[in-house]
């Protein structure tokens, strides 16, 4: 009885020996990390945040130009190095408008991107305005692409036909503000990140000169800034582009070659107000700690059968002793 006993313990500790690894494990702890800027960001929006204008940028790739978006990429990848590391998404669209973003967004193709992104950064606004200016323009010679011809534009027309399209800008600006309170429900819906909107600086405040140009569009753009800073309470947070450009177009952008895009300098600058943005605002990340090996649920049960099998092997031994001295 008693060897058959110590056999059946002895053939239990061979077998938790042989699945040790089975009843061991480690232990696992989330950890909530802080950074000042997003381990996945993402940009949208038109032409201004697509880099146009800019050495290295082509209508189909957004990667190969210092816009703002890869001058971050380049810095957030140097800072997030070793700790969680940086991703960037471009997918603006140069001449898109809000009903565009709209479309864009609602289509469902930028949906994976926004589901795990921590930052959406967005320009948008302009095109709603030069939407309705293309026809005129054109004649005029300004392309859909926002840039001109120097020698076809008249600033004294451009001055006349501002004025006779008013009303029709003032209907652009309200749908505008519809717009925008649709791209942010539809953004909530389809992200936890961090939205920023971008207000629209003035380019042809360089042209001081022409009085009623300026005029007309200090007015207007300024209508649309107020329309993205009033907004805000829909969801998102506001980089105020238009305040650190004012008085500086012709130093930040290509409008004294009758191009209204920022040039390289006012990438940097807008990159400089987005960062200031990311940093005021906080993100984190969670990495995963594994702790030393240590029994599982199983091996704790396990043991403790063979401690018990070996202390009834103890008690079973003892009573046999006890029994054969009184024999």
């Amino acid at each position: 009885m008693f060897r058959k006993i110590a056999a059946a313990v002895s053939a239990a500790i061979l077998s938790v020996s042989l699945a040790s690894c089975s009843m061991t494990e480690k232990s696992v702890t989330e950890v909530v990390n802080n950074t000042e800027v997003p381990p996945k960001m993402l940009f949208l929006g038109d032409s201004i945040a697509a880099g146009y204008g800019l050495e290295g940028y082509t209508a189909d790739d957004n990667y190969h130009c210092r816009s703002y978006s890869n001058i971050l990429r380049e810095k957030y990848n140097e800072e997030l190095r070793g700790k969680c590391g940086h991703t960037m998404v471009n997918k603006a669209v140069s001449g898109a408008t809000s009903s565009d973003l709209i479309g864009q967004i609602q289509s469902g193709q930028l949906d994976s991107d926004l589901a795990d992104c921590d930052a959406v950064v967005i320009s948008i606004g302009g095109n709603d305005l030069l939407g309705i200016m293309l026809d005129l323009f054109n004649s005029m010679g300004i392309s859909e692409s926002g840039s001109f011809n120097k020698d076809n534009f008249d600033f004294f027309s451009a001055a006349s036909m501002f004025l006779s399209i008013n009303s029709d800008v003032d209907k652009a600006l309200d749908q505008f503000e519809l717009n925008i309170k649709t791209i942010a429900e539809e953004l909530d819906r389809r992200t936890e990140g961090t939205v920023y909107i971008q207000t629209l600086y003035d380019p042809l405040e360089y042209y001081s000169k022409f009085k009623r140009v300026t005029d007309f569009s200090n007015e207007k753009i300024g209508r649309l800034n107020e329309i993205i800073t009033e907004n805000s309470a829909c969801g998102y947070k506001v980089i105020d582009i238009a305040a650190d450009f004012e008085g500086k177009a012709g130093s930040l952008t290509n409008i004294a070659d009758l191009d209204i895009h920022p040039n390289a300098k006012g990438h940097e600058v807008i990159a400089e107000d987005v960062d200031a943005a990311f940093r005021a605002t906080g993100f984190t990340y969670t990495t995963t700690v594994y702790g030393d090996r240590q029994l599982s649920s199983e091996g704790r049960i396990a043991i403790g059968g063979i401690i018990a099998a070996i202390a009834f092997l103890a008690v079973v031994g003892a009573a046999l002793l006890v029994r054969k001295k009184k024999e």
